[in-house]
């Protein structure tokens, strides 16, 4: 689905509106605030600081990297946009 990043969470649906009436402050969300701000690269200049590494064997896309980055990111700490659990155990 275009547009679609599964694992990114922007909160609870149940509070839709006040989401919509307030948009989000980027600094609560590190890593949505590195993809807006400085795509990919900034990122993947992000995880770093928390001891990524870039595979060897390289990447079939953005998309599969952006996966790989948050994978690791979610091993390393905890970050409310990275959600469900669940997606990035068994993806």
């Amino acid at each position: 689905m275009p547009g679609y990043c599964g694992g990114i969470s922007l909160g609870n649906w149940q509070n839709l509106n006040e989401l919509l009436e307030n948009g989000i402050n980027l600094e609560d969300y590190p890593i949505l605030r590195h993809l807006i701000v400085n795509d990919m690269e900034g990122l993947f200049r992000f995880a770093m600081d928390f001891g990524y590494v870039e595979s060897q064997n390289g990447y079939l896309s953005k998309c599969d990297l952006c996966l790989d980055i948050r994978k690791h990111l979610i091993a390393k700490h905890k970050f409310d946009e990275l959600n469900l659990k669940d997606f990035y155990i068994h993806s």
